[in-house]
């Protein structure tokens, strides 16, 4: 599947295409920088300074995404806050695919599925399963294959600097990152009655997003990675819906956002 089949099928035009994205992320492409970090629900203000970060869109007129403009010494990144869910990721990547984007960065919070990561840890997916119904959209020339339970992979050289990068600066300050084998859904609250499934299935994570980023960053041509971060541990009995994460692991996990997170991204961008 080409990437040209979707944006002729949305867009018969240079016109009309430039027309969706101004729609979508209401502002001009040129706007958009080479590299970008996109975030289902993160706000940059938890790990950049945001003295110098430039607000230019608040609130998209279609999808409500959220876009800032960073500088970075040289550089400058472009920050994308979709909303949660593979369908906003999905559109938000295809869309970007459009613009001047090259290198993009997913980064978010991760459901640990192992006992061996704490929260606050770093997680770098080595590959995603396709749990989500929004990749179904772009898996082949047919309408709507079956690809549940696909794996899908980041750019094998974005995902080799990432690691690098990860390894050197949790290594100066004591802190743990894993490889992740992370599976993808579409529910928070349906997912517990397939846990054990999924992890019999060999993955150690969980989200709702890095499958069908991975998928359309591929065929968008950008070089893509995923930064996350555990938010939670199913079995450790670590909720979301439960007060049962100690004061000490919130503040581990502000300490890696904060410090070492923002730290990765300098050196993986610069």
């Amino acid at each position: 599947m080409e990437y040209n089949d979707f944006l002729m099928s949305a867009a018969k035009s240079v016109e009309t295409s430039d027309k969706m994205f101004l729609s979508a992320f209401g502002v001009r492409k040129e706007k958009i920088c080479e590299n970008v970090i996109i975030s289902p629900g993160w706000n940059p203000e938890r790990i950049f300074n945001m003295d110098k970060v430039k607000e230019v869109v608040k609130s998209s007129p279609l999808f409500g995404f959220k876009v800032w403009n960073i500088p970075f010494g040289d550089l400058e990144i472009t920050y994308v806050k979709t909303g949660y869910g593979a369908p906003m990721v999905l559109d938000a990547v295809l869309l970007l695919g459009t613009t001047k984007c090259k290198n993009i960065l997913f980064l978010s919070s991760v459901g640990a599925l192992s006992e061996k990561f704490k929260i606050g840890d770093i997680v770098i997916p080595k590959y995603c399963i396709c749990g989500d119904g929004a990749s179904r959209y772009i898996g082949s020339e047919k309408f709507l294959p079956d690809v549940f339970g696909e794996k899908v992979y980041p750019d094998n050289r974005a995902l080799n600097l990432l690691t690098n990068v990860t390894e050197k600066c949790c290594c100066e300050v004591n802190t743990k990152w894993h490889s992740g084998e992370t599976f993808c859904t579409d529910t928070i609250v349906a997912q517990y009655r397939y846990i054990e499934d999924i992890i019999k299935s060999g993955c150690n994570s969980i989200d709702m997003e890095s499958a069908v980023f991975f998928k359309s960053a591929k065929l968008s041509g950008m070089s893509a990675a995923a930064l996350m971060q555990v938010s939670d541990n199913a079995v450790l009995n670590k909720s979301l819906f439960t007060d049962n994460i100690s004061k000490e692991e919130k503040a581990y996990r502000r300490y890696v956002r904060d410090k070492i997170i923002s730290e990765i991204i300098k050196n993986y961008f610069n």
